[in-house]
């Protein structure tokens, strides 16, 4: 008698597990050496670079300005898939909100 076989489900299933737990058993032995390069860099309440600060507005303005742009955009082209009758426009509204939703929530994912 032969060993079973796993399904191509089971399979896929067990390969995310396996990155998962590769995933976390790597950042769990980087952890301390990145918070320790935060900390040396002045991320975490150390000595703060220069125009550091300045920088990282600038940048964050920048961002925000694309994301106002491209979800303006994505407004727009949706609401063109709707007008027209696209099969797929409910699908498509769906994954852009949830995309909004974790863009949004970048921060509070990163703190």
């Amino acid at each position: 008698m032969s060993a079973p076989r796993l399904s191509s489900p089971s399979r896929g299933a067990l390969l995310f597990v396996v990155a998962l737990v590769a995933f976390i058993a790597v950042e769990l032995m980087l952890g301390t050496q990145i918070v320790g390069a935060l900390n040396a860099a002045g991320v975490t309440g150390g000595t703060p670079i220069a125009g550091l600060g300045q920088f990282v507005t600038r940048l964050r303005g920048n961002l925000v300005w694309v994301a106002v742009t491209v979800v303006g955009i994505a407004v727009i082209g949706i609401g063109l898939l709707f007008l027209f009758g696209h099969s797929r426009a409910q699908d498509y509204a769906i994954k852009a909100l949830m995309g909004a939703a974790i863009i949004a929530s970048g921060s509070g994912i990163v703190a």
